[in-house]
C-alpha cells in the first residue's frame, strides 16, 4: 500500500479553528454593514445557495462517480432542473412567504393548512430525524478527512468528539446571538458565500492538479483507464437507471423541502430579482463544482488500483500520495468549509423550529396561554412570553442536542456507509414533504388531515425501509427480518417491499413517496375542510382579487349581517326584501353589493372580502369560526399598521408611499413639515397627480408645462424607475428627494433635510482651498530658501576650492623652512620642538587638503573620467604602498590578485581605496588586513579587510560625516575626514560603499563596481598565465591566498585548497565559519580540501582547473545554500555533468524530516548539525573505499 508523509496534529487543528473563526469574522462583518449594502446582491445571494453542496458534494460525487461514472451527479441534475424549468413555483413560495411572514418550512406547510400546530409539529419532527443523518454524514467526512491527513486512524473516536464540540460552539456563535428568528441575518448569508467560494476553489485546485499534473489531461485518463482492466465501470459502464432517475427526482425535491435550503432561498431573500439572478448563477456553480467529479475519479481508480483507500477519500489521498501536502491541506480546508457551512445553518434552522414549534407551544400550554392570536404573534417573533435570554438557551439548547443526536446517529450507524448513502438517506425522508407543498400551492381541496396521515404513513415507510436496515445491517436479531420480512413474509421485507427488486434508495423512495401522494389525494377527496383551510387556501391559491362566480342565496345574506353588523341589521335586511324572493333563491348582484356595503363599514374591504368567500364556497358554514378568523386578522392588520406608522414616525427623514393606482396611502409627519403641505390637502387615496400639480403651481417644481411635468412623472413611477434630486427651497433649505419601486408595484420616495450637510460641504470646500493656498505659497517659500542655501553652499564650497591654491603656498613655504630648521637643530636641544613642528605642518597641511577636496567635492568642481581599465593597475601599486606601511606597524598586509576590467573613474576610485587601507592599517595593530575582489556576475565587489577592533552598529553611520572620530585614543589617527571624502566621491561615481563590523570581529569596506570588458589580446594572456599558474601549483606554489573569516556569508572570499598528491574532499557550505572549521579539520587528516561556499564558486574552480585536478573522493555539502540552492540538487547536477565516481554526504541544521528524506530518496548519507568530529570520521571511514571500488553517490 502507498503512503505518504502525515502532517502535524496540531498544526491541522489549528488550521481548521482558524477557517472557523474567519467565517466568524466574515459573519461579524456582514452583519456590521448597513441594511442599504445589501439591496443588490445576487452574485453573494446565489453562492450562499451552495449550503446544499456539503461534504457529499466534496467527496461523496466522486466516490458515487467511481462506482457509477456519472459525470454530474444525478441529485444536481435534478436541482438545476428545479431551478431552471419550475421557475413559477420558487416564485410563488417566495411570495407567499413574505405575504405571510413565513420563518421556516414547517411554518409555510402549517401556514397553508389552518395555521396547524400539529402539522408544524410533525413537519418539525420530520426534519429533525431528516437532518441527522445528513449532519452524522458531515461529522463523519471532517473527522476522516482530518484523520487521513494527520495519520490519526486510531483515534476516530476521539475525533468526531472534538470535532462535534468544535462544530457546537460555531453554530451557537453564529446563531443564537440574536432573539428575533424571522430576522434575515446578512452576516450568515455573507459567510455561507464566502464559505461556497472557497470550496469551489479548493475542489477546482485539487481537479486540476490531478487531471493535468499527475496525469496529462482528460484525454490521457480517459485512455490509461481503457488499458486497465480494473476501472472499466469508470469509463466505460453505465449506471443504472432507476439510481440516477430517483437521484434526480430527490435533486429536484429537496431543493424546496430542506430546512436549510428553504431558509437561504427563501428566508434570506431580499427581492425576487436575487431569485431571478441565482436561476442562472447557481447553476453554474453546481456545474463548475462537478467539472472534475469523473477525473478525479478515474484518477483514484488508477493510483488505488487495489482499492487501498475509498472512494470518497480520492480528493484528499491523490495530492498526499503525489507528495503535495500544501494541495492536501487546501483540499481538507475546502471538505471543512462545505461540511461547516451545512453544519451551522441545519442547526441553526432546526433549533428555531424545535423551540418556536414544539418547546415553546408547550410552555404556552403550561401557563395557560390559549389566544391563538398570541400564539401566532409568538411564532412571529413579536411576543415574548419568556425572558430573551430564556428563549435564546432554549435554541442554544436544541444545537447541542441535535449535534449529540447526530453523533450518536454516526457511532451507531454502519461504518461501511458510503458519504452518499447517508445523503440519500436523509433526502428521502424530506421528500415526503413534497406532495404536502405541492398540494398547499395549486389543490385547493387539500385537507389538514390528510397532510397529517400522509406525512406520518410517507416517515413511517421510510424507516422501514432505510432506516432500519442502516441501523441495523449486522444486527443478528434482526437478519431474519431484514432478509425473509416479517414472520417470514418476502414481499414484506423492508428492501424489497411488494417484491420490488431495485437498489435501497429508489426502493424506498417510491414506496414511501408513492404511499404518501395516495393517503393525501384520497383523504382530501373524501375530507372536509374548516374554514380556516378554506381561507388560507384561497390565501396559496388566488390569483384574482375578483368575488368568485357562485352566488350567495338571501339567507346567507342575512345571516351574515346578523353574525357581523347585528341582529337588526340581518332583520331589517330581510324586511326590505319583498315576500315574493325566496330566502333559498340566489341573491342578485345589487343585494350581494348592498350587504357588502354594510359589512365594509364594519370588517373593512380585506376581510370582508375572506368572509363572503367562506360563505360562498361553505354550504355549512360556521360563522364563529370565520368571526375569530376575522377578528384575528383586523387586530393583525391593526397591530402591523400601528406598528409600520410608529416606524415611520420615528424616522427623520418624510416619506411617503405611494400604491399601484398612484394614489397616496401612507407617509409621515415629518412628510408634511418638510413639503409644508397645509392642513386638510393630505389624505389617504390622495392622487399623486394632484399633490405634483399643487407644487407646481406654487413654484416648488419649475417648470412650464404642467401637465406634461405630471405625465412625465407619473410614467416613471409607473414604470419603478429610480430618481434622486436635491431642491432648494425659498427658505434656503436643500431636500434631497430619492424614490424607488416597491415589490409587487407602488413608489416610495424619502425626503431628507440636508441643509447642514451641504453648508458643511461648501465650508470644507472653502477651508480646502484656502488651505491649500497656504501650502502652496508655504511651498514656494521652503522651495526659495532650499535654493537660496544651495547656492550658498555651492558658493562657499567653489570659494574654498579656487582659494585652495593660494591657501597652500604658504605651507610649502613653511615646509621649506621648517626643514632647514629641522637640519640646523639636529643635535641640539630644538631637535624635539623641530620635529613637533613639523608634525603639526603635517598635520594642518593634511586638514587642509582634506577640507579643499570636501569642498571641491560638493562644489561639482571633479569632473569624472570614466574608462575600462584593470583593477590590477590600480590595485598593485597600493598593495606594495602599504605593504611596506603594515610591515613597519607590525600589521601582516594581504593582498589577492586579481585579472578583473572594471568601468569606473581610475584617479577618483583609487582615492577611496587608498582611504580604506590607509584607515585599516592605522586601527589594526599587530593584526591583518587583506585586499581582495570578487566577482558577482556582472558586477565586482572590491572589499577591504581588517581584524582590528571593529565598530559599533549605532557609530557606523557617524563616520561617514565631517570630523566623526570612534577612537579618539589612537594616536595616529586622522581627523576624521576621509571617509566623508569616500562616500562623496562614491556618489560621485554613482557607486555604493558597504560597511560591515562587529566590535571585537574587524571590519570590511566593500565596494561594488561595474564590470568592463576585456580585450581579446588580454583575455589570451590571461589563460596563458592560468594554465602556468596551475603548473606552478602543482609544484607546491599556492594558488589561492586565505581571506580571514567573515560573518556575512552572502559576500564571503573563500579560502581554496587544491592538491593533487593526497585524496581530495570537496565541501560545500555557505558559512565561512564552517567551511573554515571543516577545512582545518580535514587537512589535520592529511586530506587535501576544496572549499566553497556556493555553486558560482564551485563553477569557477572547476573552470580554472579544466577538470584536470579537481577529482574528489568525497563530497560534503551543506542543504540549504545560497541564492535557494540545496545541496542535494547541486550534487546531483555535478555529478551529471562530471561524472565522479563519488560518495557524498549531507549535513543540515534544519529539523525537518523533509530534508533527511529528500537526502535518502538522493542515495546520499545524512548528518546533522552540529557536526561531532568522531562521528565525521566514522562515517568517512565508512564511506571510503579504494578507488576501484567507488560507487557512484
Amino acid at each position: 500500500m502507498q503512503a505518504w508523509l502525515a502532517m502535524d496534529t496540531w498544526l491541522v487543528s489549528l488550521l481548521s479553528l482558524a477557517y472557523l473563526a474567519l467565517l466568524f469574522v466574515v459573519a461579524y462583518f456582514g452583519e456590521k454593514q448597513p441594511a442599504s449594502r445589501w439591496k443588490n446582491r445576487p452574485f453573494i445571494y446565489s453562492l450562499s445557495l451552495g449550503v446544499s453542496c456539503t461534504s457529499w458534494a466534496f467527496y461523496g460525487t466522486v466516490g458515487q462517480a467511481a462506482s457509477t461514472g456519472n459525470l454530474i451527479a444525478p441529485v444536481y441534475i435534478g436541482t438545476i432542473f428545479t431551478l431552471v424549468l419550475a421557475w413559477p413555483l420558487l416564485l410563488k413560495i417566495l411570495k407567499i412567504s413574505k405575504q405571510q411572514n413565513i420563518t421556516s418550512i414547517a411554518d409555510f406547510i402549517a401556514c397553508r393548512y389552518g395555521r396547524s400546530a400539529r402539522i408544524a409539529r410533525l413537519v418539525t419532527l420530520v426534519a429533525l430525524v431528516g437532518t441527522i443523518p445528513y449532519i452524522a454524514q458531515q461529522l463523519r467526512a471532517v473527522s476522516a478527512s482530518f484523520n487521513l491527513l494527520t495519520g490519526t486512524h486510531q483515534s476516530g473516536s476521539q475525533t468526531i468528539l472534538a470535532v462535534t464540540l468544535v462544530l457546537t460552539v460555531f453554530s451557537i456563535l453564529f446563531g443564537t446571538r440574536q432573539l428575533a428568528a424571522s430576522k434575515q441575518n446578512q452576516g450568515l448569508v455573507l459567510a455561507i458565500a464566502f464559505s461556497s467560494v472557497i470550496k469551489l476553489l479548493a475542489f477546482l485546485c485539487v481537479g486540476i492538479f490531478v487531471t493535468f499534473v499527475m496525469f496529462d489531461g482528460f484525454s490521457s485518463l480517459s485512455l490509461q483507464a481503457l488499458e486497465r482492466a480494473n476501472v472499466p465501470a469508470v469509463v466505460a459502464g453505465e449506471p443504472g437507471l432507476y439510481p440516477a432517475i430517483s437521484q434526480a427526482i430527490l435533486g429536484a425535491i429537496t431543493i424546496l423541502v430542506l430546512p436549510r435550503q428553504f431558509h437561504m432561498m427563501i428566508i434570506e431573500n431580499h427581492h425576487s430579482d436575487e431569485l431571478k439572478s441565482a436561476r442562472y448563477y447557481f447553476p453554474l456553480y453546481l456545474l463548475l463544482i462537478n467539472l472534475f467529479v469523473l477525473p478525479i475519479a478515474i484518477a483514484g481508480q488508477l493510483t488505488f488500483s487495489q482499492g487501498e483507500v475509498s472512494a470518497d477519500s480520492y480528493v484528499l489521498t491523490l495530492p498526499l500520495i503525489a507528495g503535495q501536502s500544501w494541495l492536501g491541506v487546501v483540499a481538507y480546508i475546502g471538505g471543512l468549509a462545505a461540511a461547516a457551512s451545512m453544519v451551522i445553518v441545519a442547526t441553526i434552522v432546526l433549533s428555531t423550529m424545535v423551540a418556536n414549534e414544539i418547546v415553546h407551544p408547550l410552555l404556552l400550554k403550561a401557563e395557560g396561554v390559549k389566544s391563538e392570536v398570541f400564539k401566532i404573534a409568538l411564532r412571529k417573533g413579536r411576543a415574548k412570553p419568556h425572558s430573551g435570554k430564556s428563549l435564546l438557551f432554549i435554541r442554544r439548547l436544541a444545537i447541542v442536542v441535535i449535534l449529540c443526536l447526530a453523533l450518536f446517529f454516526e457511532r451507531l450507524i454502519s461504518q461501511q456507509d458510503t458519504l452518499a448513502s447517508l445523503g440519500l438517506l436523509s433526502f428521502v425522508l424530506m421528500a415526503q414533504l413534497a406532495p404536502l407543498i405541492i398540494g398547499a400551492l395549486y389543490w385547493r381541496k387539500a385537507t389538514k388531515k390528510a397532510a397529517l396521515a400522509a406525512l406520518a404513513v410517507g416517515s413511517l415507510l421510510w424507516a422501514y425501509t432505510l432506516l432500519l436496515p442502516s441501523l441495523f445491517a449486522g444486527s443478528p436479531f434482526l437478519v431474519k427480518l431484514l432478509e425473509q420480512g416479517p414472520w417470514g413474509i418476502h414481499w414484506l421485507a423492508p428492501q424489497s417491499l411488494f417484491s420490488l427488486e431495485l437498489d435501497a434508495i429508489s426502493h424506498g423512495l417510491l414506496t414511501s413517496l408513492l404511499a404518501n401522494s395516495l393517503m393525501f389525494i384520497l383523504m382530501s377527496l373524501y375530507g372536509r375542510r374548516s374554514v380556516g383551510e378554506k381561507l388560507q387556501a384561497e390565501v396559496f391559491l388566488d390569483k384574482s382579487p375578483l368575488m368568485p362566480q357562485t352566488k350567495l342565496t338571501i339567507a346567507d345574506l342575512a345571516n351574515l349581517l346578523r353574525r357581523f353588523v347585528g341582529r337588526r341589521a340581518g332583520d331589517e335586511f330581510l324586511a326590505s326584501i319583498e315576500k315574493k324572493h325566496v330566502l333559498a333563491k340566489p341573491a342578485s348582484d345589487f343585494l350581494v353589493a348592498q350587504v357588502r356595503g354594510q359589512l365594509v363599514g364594519v370588517l373593512g374591504s380585506a376581510s370582508t372580502r375572506l368572509v363572503m368567500k367562506a360563505a360562498v364556497q361553505s354550504k355549512e358554514m360556521p360563522l364563529e369560526a370565520v368571526a375569530n378568523i376575522v377578528d384575528e386578522a383586523n387586530e393583525m392588520l391593526r397591530f402591523n399598521r400601528e406598528l409600520l406608522q410608529a416606524g415611520i414616525e420615528s424616522i427623520n427623514q418624510g416619506i411617503s408611499v405611494i400604491d399601484a393606482d398612484m394614489r397616496l396611502v401612507a407617509w409621515n409627519q415629518r412628510y408634511l413639515e418638510l413639503m409644508d403641505y397645509p392642513p386638510g390637502l393630505i389624505c389617504v387615496g390622495k392622487p399623486v397627480a394632484e399633490l405634483l400639480r399643487f407644487n407646481a403651481e406654487r413654484g416648488v417644481i419649475p417648470t412650464r408645462d404642467i401637465e406634461g411635468m405630471i405625465a412625465r412623472r407619473l410614467d416613471y413611477m409607473r414604470r419603478g424607475c429610480r430618481h434622486y434630486h436635491q431642491r432648494i427651497w425659498s427658505n434656503g433649505i436643500v431636500l434631497e428627494i430619492q424614490g424607488q419601486a416597491m415589490p409587487g408595484k407602488g413608489f416610495v420616495t424619502t425626503f431628507s433635510d440636508i441643509t447642514e450637510h451641504v453648508n458643511a460641504k461648501k465650508a470644507l470646500k472653502e477651508s480646502n482651498d484656502l488651505l491649500e493656498k497656504r501650502v502652496e505659497k508655504r511651498t514656494e517659500q521652503l522651495a526659495q530658501a532650499k535654493l537660496e542655501a544651495e547656492r550658498a553652499n555651492q558658493s562657499k564650497s567653489r570659494f574654498l576650492a579656487a582659494a585652495s591654491h593660494d591657501l597652500m603656498q604658504p605651507f610649502n613655504a613653511l615646509s621649506l623652512y621648517t626643514s632647514m630648521l629641522k637640519q640646523k637643530a639636529r643635535g641640539s636641544d630644538f631637535t624635539a620642538i623641530a620635529e613637533n613642528i613639523s608634525d603639526s605642518l603635517v598635520a594642518a597641511e593634511m586638514l587642509l587638503s582634506d577640507l579643499v577636496e570636501i569642498s571641491k567635492l560638493d562644489g561639482g568642481v571633479y569632473k569624472t573620467s570614466y574608462s575600462v581599465f584593470p583593477l590590477s593597475e590600480l590595485l598593485e601599486p597600493l598593495a606594495k604602498e602599504f605593504s611596506l606601511l603594515s610591515k613597519e606597524r607590525g600589521v601582516s598586509f594581504h593582498y589577492q590578485r586579481t585579472s578583473c576590467y572594471v568601468y569606473s573613474d581610475k584617479k577618483l576610485l583609487r582615492r577611496i581605496i587608498q582611504n580604506f587601507l590607509a584607515n585599516a592599517v592605522n586601527y589594526c595593530r599587530q593584526g591583518r588586513v587583506v585586499l581582495g575582489v570578487r566577482r558577482l556576475g556582472r558586477a565586482v565587489s572590491l572589499q577591504v579587510w581588517d581584524n582590528g577592533p571593529g565598530i559599533a552598529s549605532d557609530k557606523q553611520d557617524v563616520i561617514f560625516k565631517e570630523f566623526e572620530r570612534i577612537d579618539e585614543s589612537q594616536d595616529n589617527a586622522g581627523l576624521g575626514l576621509g571617509l566623508a571624502i569616500c562616500d562623496r566621491i562614491a556618489r560621485l561615481l554613482g557607486l555604493s560603499i558597504q560597511l560591515q563590523s562587529a566590535v571585537g570581529h574587524g571590519t570590511c569596506f566593500k565596494l561594488h563596481l561595474p564590470r568592463g570588458n576585456a580585450p581579446e589580446q588580454v583575455l589570451e594572456a590571461l589563460a596563458s598565465e592560468n594554465d602556468e599558474a596551475s603548473a606552478g601549483a602543482g609544484l607546491g606554489e599556492p594558488s589561492a591566498v586565505k581571506m580571514p573569516a567573515e560573518q556575512d556569508r552572502d559576500n564571503k572570499i573563500v579560502p581554496l585548497h587544491t592538491g593533487q598528491d593526497k585524496e581530495q574532499i570537496l565541501i560545500i557550505d555557505n558559512d565561512p565559519r564552517v567551511l573554515q572549521a571543516m577545512l582545518s579539520l580535514l587537512e589535520s587528516w592529511d586530506y587535501q580540501v576544496i572549499a566553497v561556499e556556493d555553486k558560482n564558486q564551485l563553477e569557477q574552480v572547476l573552470s580554472e582547473s579544466s577538470g584536470r585536478a579537481v577529482s574528489p573522493v568525497l563530497v560534503i555539502a551543506d542543504y540549504h545554500l545560497s541564492e535557494g540552492d540545496n545541496g542535494v540538487d547541486l550534487i546531483q547536477e555535478l555529478l551529471a555533468r562530471r561524472r565522479w565516481p563519488v560518495s557524498c554526504i549531507i549535513n543540515s541544521a534544519d529539523p525537518g524530516e523533509a530534508v533527511r528524506a529528500h537526502v535518502i530518496e538522493a542515495g546520499y548519507r545524512f548528518i546533522r548539525k552540529p557536526i561531532k568530529a568522531m562521528a565525521l570520521r566514522r562515517l568517512i571511514k565508512e564511506l571510503k573505499v579504494s578507488p576501484a571500488e567507488k560507487v557512484t553517490g
